[in-house]
């Protein structure tokens, strides 16, 4: 019998490492031509005819997490093929008279309430984009000009973060439920609560410091002059509100509150979603012909084999393999959550270059280390994973970062150059350094740094 190539690594953890390279060389290389759920597929047929077990192998398609994600990714289904996402954008973007500040403000408050009603990132995109188009015509700027740039670079960044900071915000929420509960160290660890607590704070303060420095860096020093109604005639050319829309308002805002207070009522966060689904569904939002093209199946079959992985990995030992071949690096690393934190983020920042998949690559091999790392040096596993999301929605170059391939695919010749999009990605990554260095002492506060 021919010599394991690591003799402390099972046959069993030798095809788990083999499967999961050819995957990810899929998912990084072939991504123009290869689908990521084929790449997931592979990975999973090697992994069977090696032996697993086929409740190890496909594990991550049944955990909660994935139960929560596909209702979730109806929600903003819902949200768009009713008009209701564009006549919310319009009507707060109708609240104010137009200028550049304004018009700022109405991007945070339509990112955050778009966000409370969808974690769909995509849908949101395909929901502002095309209105942060009509407002650079309405004011009458040039195409690829500084200020149409600032607003579209404005309204799709709003977009893309303030909603990281709650569970249900982003589809960040129930990836990393997925993870961490496949994960038996960090089983139970995620809830609306406990990610609230880590989160909010931090990419509240994210939003803030990258929104204000955008503004104050980016925005041209030529004031707009238009007249508020030239918005008011957009929001009244969508007609009168719909019984479709009334009701996905009020299901959404409902799971939307249920999911917040949780600790009161203790209804499971998977039943509420699944609930809303069906109340959508019941009021004819989500009808039988919009189950498979209304969604992204593509990318739930995806997530469901990552978020398995960590089960994988205890079930076959690579898991205590990978925890002793990095324990020596680990026990070497600063004590001081300082540099040790600061390090982590701007390591995971340049790693970003090669992980095009937003960390989703990367992030099952990490996550199995977090409770080393909070056993070793007194850090709560979701301030990591905090610094993984950070760094997972940062952009410089638009190959890094498929949210900025779908805002200037919807832009279109209107969107911002490369030069603006990264002097951008220079200001989100100064703004996540400065919030890291207000958030420390704010953990530290509330006992998850020790």
């Amino acid at each position: 019998m021919a010599t394991p190539f690591v003799p402390e690594l099972s046959q069993a953890g030798h095809s788990v490492l083999m499967a999961i390279l050819i995957a990810v060389g899929l998912w990084i290389f072939g991504t123009t031509f290869i689908p990521l759920s084929i790449g997931s597929m592979v990975m999973l047929l090697i992994l069977i005819i090696s032996g697993l077990k086929y409740s190890t192998v496909f594990n991550g398609y049944t955990s909660r997490a994935i139960w929560i994600l596909i209702p979730a990714l109806f929600f903003g289904f819902a949200l768009n093929v009713t008009g209701l996402g564009k006549r919310l954008a319009y009507w707060v973007i109708g609240l104010f008279k137009p200028s550049y500040l304004t018009l700022t403000v109405s991007w945070v408050v339509i990112g955050i309430l778009l966000s409370a009603l969808t974690p769909s990132i995509t849908v949101r995109i395909a929901i502002v984009i095309p209105i942060a188009v009509a407002t650079v015509e309405i004011c009458r700027l040039q195409q690829g000009s500084d200020g149409g740039s600032y607003l579209l670079l404005a309204a799709w960044s709003m977009v893309l973060i303030p909603g990281t900071g709650w569970l249900t915000g982003s589809l960040w929420g129930p990836i990393g439920l997925g993870l961490f509960d496949a994960t038996p160290a960090l089983k139970g660890i995620i809830d609306f609560g406990s990610w609230f607590r880590v989160m909010f704070l931090p990419f509240a303060l994210l939003t803030m410091v990258f929104i204000v420095a955008l503004y104050l860096l980016m925005k041209p020093q030529k004031e707009l002059h238009i007249d508020k109604d030239a918005f008011k005639k957009g929001f009244r050319g969508l007609g009168p509100v719909s019984f479709r829309e009334k009701a996905t308002l009020c299901v959404l805002m409902a799971a939307f509150l249920l999911l917040l207070t949780g600790r009161l009522h203790h209804i499971p966060d998977v039943a509420i979603c699944l609930g809303a689904f069906a109340l959508l569904a019941v009021f004819k939002v989500i009808t039988v012909n919009d189950i498979g093209p209304a969604i992204n199946w593509d990318l739930i079959l995806f997530l469901g084999s990552i978020m398995g992985l960590g089960t994988i990995f205890h079930e076959t030992g690579v898991d205590t393999f990978l925890s002793k071949s990095m324990n020596p690096i680990i026990e070497n690393m600063p004590v001081n959550h300082w540099p040790l934190l600061f390090l982590a983020y701007v390591f995971l920042f340049l790693w970003r270059f090669i992980d095009v998949a937003q960390l989703n690559v990367t992030m099952p091999f990490l996550v199995p280390f977090l409770p080393m790392m909070e056993a070793n040096f007194g850090i709560h596993p979701l301030i990591f994973f905090c610094l993984f999301l950070m760094c997972a929605n940062s952009f410089f170059m638009s190959y890094q970062q498929p949210f900025v391939i779908v805002g200037e695919s919807l832009a279109g010749k209107a969107g911002w150059t490369t030069g603006q999009l990264q002097k951008a990605g220079v200001i989100y990554f100064s703004a996540c350094l400065v919030t890291l260095a207000l958030s420390i002492p704010y953990w530290r506060m509330m006992g998850l740094l020790k």
